[in-house]
């Protein structure tokens, strides 16, 4: 299983270096060989930023995802908990640290892109730059 972080979605979707990992683990999610998850937070990060630029861009890169076969996230208790823990101990966003707590409560590898705030924490990462 892998957890995506905001960052390594919209890497792929506006076509930047790294674009092609993400797509490698999205085909293989579709193609069901692998589980890819998104905390619900991390997806209203992706939806908000991308519906700046255009509301029509934003409803399709959802449904584009969801087609994949990633499956959201809720903020659970568990998961909520940990993140406010994550939140308090390292500086990083919020929506970090929702996807921090998914990957670390699903033991799962998170999926992320530059952002150094991850190397704070102790959890497995793909890198996709």
């Amino acid at each position: 299983m892998v957890v995506f972080d905001t960052e390594s979605l919209l890497i792929f979707y506006l076509g930047e270096k790294g674009a092609d990992v993400v797509e490698n683990l999205l085909e293989k999610i579709a193609r069901k060989e692998v589980i890819g998850l998104i905390n619900i937070v991390n997806l209203t990060e992706f939806y908000y930023i991308l519906y700046r630029k255009d509301a029509s861009i934003a409803e399709e890169k959802v449904r584009n995802l969801k087609a994949f076969g990633i499956k959201i996230v809720p903020a659970s208790n568990s998961i909520w908990k940990e993140a406010g823990k994550i939140k308090a101990k390292y500086a990083i966003s919020l929506a970090d640290a929702f996807a921090a707590a998914t990957a670390i409560i699903k033991k799962d590898k998170l999926v992320a892109g530059m952002d150094k705030d991850f190397n704070k924490i102790n959890i497995p990462l793909i890198r996709v730059r």
